[in-house]
């Protein structure tokens, strides 16, 4: 069996839209690897198909990014027969992995702000350059329980990409009847007494674990939430999912998924930028999305 090693570091979110990659090596019968942050090491390993995950801050696999050539390191590489590295050749861990490796090795350094076209079919260009068979859709292999709840997650690893929790609690208002939980993330744990006199504390989740996040998963039924890697992860799960996208591009960020509906407004200045989206004082990409846009797609979903 050939083995194939995928180095991917960044956030929960770029991990779960690499995930057609590690299924599209399945499907034709790879043993799957992948090299990312070590806190999501039981996660994919348990949910997804990747067969070994290898945390890249760990001590072992540090002096790759730090410029050494340990015989360990040597001697872990060869074992695999492709590598696709996420990252450049010209970086520390690129010129390392050009030395050491000899097998085929793919680098395809990812620029969030030249993108042009999704992000997983530009994660995918390498490998269809060596596959038939190409998967598009992530996928995390979750349990389904009878339990069916409303799943509102405010909000993300940056404030500037959120809608706003007065808007959300706009949306919760209309819905104060189905079974509903507000899922906060460390981000927003100052908004948790604010939730807290709106909502009552039994409706609230605090994120402290994945694996509680993915329990909840598996008893939603609706899940609105903005542009984050939460979003991704409840997508992958089969949830039918709401994705609020302001100053970011749906075109290369939007959630895939058989039931995922995307709400955006195009403006004269999205999508924008990191910086220009963090100098931004008035959003109103956010401002044109009116609760009763969300409220509809809710409606139609259930």
């Amino acid at each position: 069996m050939k083995k194939v090693l995928i180095i991917r570091e960044g956030s929960l979110g770029d991990l779960i839209l690499t995930l057609p990659v590690v299924q599209s090596f399945k499907k034709e019968s790879f043993s799957v690897s992948v090299a990312g942050k070590g806190i999501y090491k039981e996660f994919f390993e348990k949910y997804s198909e990747v067969d070994k995950f290898y945390s890249v801050d760990s001590s072992f696999f540090l002096p790759v990014f730090s410029g050494e050539k340990t015989q360990e390191i040597i001697n872990f590489f060869s074992d695999f027969d492709i590598i696709i590295f996420y990252g450049s050749e010209k970086e520390i861990a690129g010129k390392i992995l050009k030395e050491i490796f000899k097998k085929e090795i793919m680098f395809h350094p990812v620029e969030k702000d030249k993108l042009k076209i999704h992000i997983i079919d530009y994660l995918l260009l390498p490998v269809e350059k060596i596959l038939k068979n190409i998967e598009k859709t992530p996928v995390l292999k979750i349990k389904k329980e009878k339990e069916r709840l409303f799943v509102i997650h405010p909000g993300s690893g940056s404030k500037d990409k959120n809608y706003g929790k007065e808007r959300f609690f706009e949306v919760v208002k209309k819905f104060k009847n189905e079974k509903l939980k507000i899922l906060l993330g460390p981000a927003e744990y100052g908004d948790f007494e604010w939730w807290n006199e709106k909502i009552g504390n039994g409706n609230i989740v605090k994120t402290e674990s994945l694996e509680r996040i993915i329990t909840l998963a598996g008893k939603t039924k609706i899940y609105l939430g903005n542009d984050s890697g939460i979003t991704h992860l409840f997508a992958a799960c089969g949830v039918k999912t709401i994705a609020i996208f302001g100053p970011t591009s749906p075109l290369v960020w939007s959630p895939r998924g058989k039931d995922v509906k995307v709400i955006f407004k195009k403006v004269n200045c999205n999508p924008c930028n990191e910086l220009k989206m963090k100098e931004c004082k008035n959003k109103i990409c956010f401002d044109r999305i009116k609760v009763e846009d969300i409220i509809n797609v809710i409606n139609n979903l259930k």
